[in-house]
């Protein structure tokens, strides 16, 4: 999604040209670069197995469970189990007859630095979105709506941007002191975890009509109420996006890029680069016990024999863990409830349209609403032959996308079509008239293997769960998946971080394992 501020940033903010951008992520970009560089050439023989290596079992092949895999396939051997049919989790990539487009997280960060050092590994194209200055040039309206309003007087959306601007400055040199990867460590963590963000918009020292917009933002963006956010989780997350010597691009440089290939090329790469080291990637095999005892674990996928290992890697969603409403496994010992984290609720709604139609109406594909979320152009910039239909896609969290999902729960596809065309239609005339096509409706929360859109932490649940997702259980079982990264929790980023973190932890238990039996 296009986040309110950064749409505002790119038409008011300070412009980056080439240069400037280089210098932000050169220093970013160096450390991940560590990562990659330590992966073994593609042509170095598979080690020898004079003795028996290490067995890593992973539940999950989103972004988390393959960085995991890829971590650890030189040293270990690596077996996944993935329910879906393919690689990626909420990383879905879709080949249209318009191009290629994101059913699942999709924009990139020059500061998701892992991200892209992955990109430069495999060689993978990152485009940019056309900047909203371009549209005005073009003199296209980037319409935004609050509380049904829309806000439209040039002085008073750029009064907007820089209120917006100065109580993000805030945040963000607020954050600097929080510990953005274990920001349960900061010296005021349970007092900032206690808050929402609902109390800190409201002590802002704002307008009435700048508090609504960071409402709305926060809102829509993480997919939960802000009453329901984590003062300070949205801390750790600022601090997370921060490049050197600009603490606030968390909100200016996270929406910034895309793959050319479409993302879930990336999770393509990695599940090759395991198979290549003679790992293996199980696809329709969910699991549905995993017991852990002092020997090792047994994990049991559906209608297969157990499978077993010394360490295991969860790496799915809470929604599904044990006691949620989309239950699919069964673990002992029990996890604690402290384990859990909320999980705020996201859907996308993918149009299909015979041409860019809004342009006949003076606007951009670029708009936000309170009453649908944020709209922009799915194929754009991509290169396509003349006559060829481009995608309007919509991403919806929180309050509208429940909206969105009652009306799926009601009247399935036909009830959410309608209710679209009417939103949708109230601000792009001629919407329906120009589909090509049936959209695709994405209810991340109603599907059977992610019960839900992305992690959200509540108050009191970072110091609370952080520590336990951030250590072993019972010494057998890791974490990971963007749930379990504070620092760039909700983003590919973070599900990137907490395979690299998961798999990390287990090589170095092989190695005190290791010690032990030659002491």
């Amino acid at each position: 999604m296009r986040s309110i501020f950064a749409r505002l940033n790119r038409r008011y903010g300070r412009k980056f040209i080439g240069f400037d951008r280089q210098k932000l992520v050169s220093s970013t970009l160096a450390n991940a670069m560590v990562v990659t560089a330590a992966t073994p050439p593609r042509d170095m023989p598979r080690p020898a197995r004079a003795v028996r290596r290490p067995r890593v079992t992973i539940v999950g092949a989103g972004l988390g469970g393959l960085m995991a895999g890829y971590t650890l396939a030189h040293c270990c051997d690596v077996t996944i189990f993935e329910a879906r049919e393919r690689v990626g989790g909420r990383v879905w990539s879709k080949n249209k007859s318009s191009g290629v487009v994101e059913a699942g997280g999709e924009l990139i960060g020059y500061n998701h630095p892992l991200w892209l050092a992955l990109a430069r590994q495999f060689r993978l194209g990152l485009s940019l979105f056309t900047l909203d200055s371009n549209f005005d040039a073009l003199d296209l309206d980037m319409p935004i709506y609050l509380d049904g309003r829309k806000i439209s007087n040039p002085f008073a959306l750029q009064t907007l941007f820089e209120q917006m601007e100065a109580a993000f400055g805030r945040m963000a040199r607020r954050a600097r002191h929080v510990h953005k990867h274990a920001p349960w460590l900061t010296s005021d963590a349970d007092a900032l975890d206690r808050q929402s963000m609902a109390d800190w918009i409201r002590d802002e020292p704002s307008s009435r009509l700048a508090r609504l917009a960071m409402k709305e933002q926060f809102s829509n963006d993480a997919g939960q109420p802000v009453e329901r956010q984590s003062l300070l989780a949205n801390f750790a997350v600022v601090h997370g996006g921060a490049l050197k010597g600009h603490p606030a691009a968390y909100f200016t440089q996270t929406e910034t890029l895309r793959c050319s290939e479409g993302n879930q090329s990336l999770a393509e790469h990695l599940a090759e680069e395991i198979r290549r080291v003679g790992g293996v990637v199980h696809l329709s095999s969910p699991v549905v016990a995993i017991d852990i005892d002092k020997e090792g674990v047994t994990i049991t996928p559906e209608g297969a024999a157990s499978h077993l290992a010394d360490y295991v890697v969860l790496a799915i969603p809470p929604s599904l863990w044990p006691g949620g409403r989309f239950a699919k496994i069964e673990i002992t010992p029990q996890l604690t409830p402290d384990h859990y984290i909320s999980m705020g609720t996201a859907v996308k709604y993918l149009s299909p349209v015979k041409r860019r139609f809004w342009i006949d109406h003076g606007l951009a594909p670029a708009a936000t609403s309170s009453r649908f979320g944020v709209t922009w152009e799915g194929t754009d910039n991509q290169i396509a032959p003349r006559g060829r239909e481009v995608e309007l896609s919509l991403f919806a969290g929180s309050k509208p996308a429940q909206q969105a999902i009652r009306q799926w729960e009601r009247g399935g596809k036909t009830a959410v079509d309608a209710f679209y065309a009417s939103r949708i239609g109230q601000v792009y005339r001629g919407y329906e008239d120009n589909l090509s096509q049936p959209p695709d409706f994405i209810a991340w929360p109603a599907d059977p293997w992610t019960g839900a859109g992305y992690s959200c932490p509540a108050p009191g649940e970072v110091t609370r769960a952080g520590p336990l997702l951030n250590s072993a259980f019972h010494k057998r079982m890791y974490f990971a998946g963007e749930h379990t990264c504070f620092a760039y929790y909700g983003y590919m980023e973070g599900a990137l971080q907490s395979g690299l973190k998961a798999g990390s932890a287990i090589l170095r238990a092989t190695k005190r394992a290791g010690r032990r039996r030659s002491a």
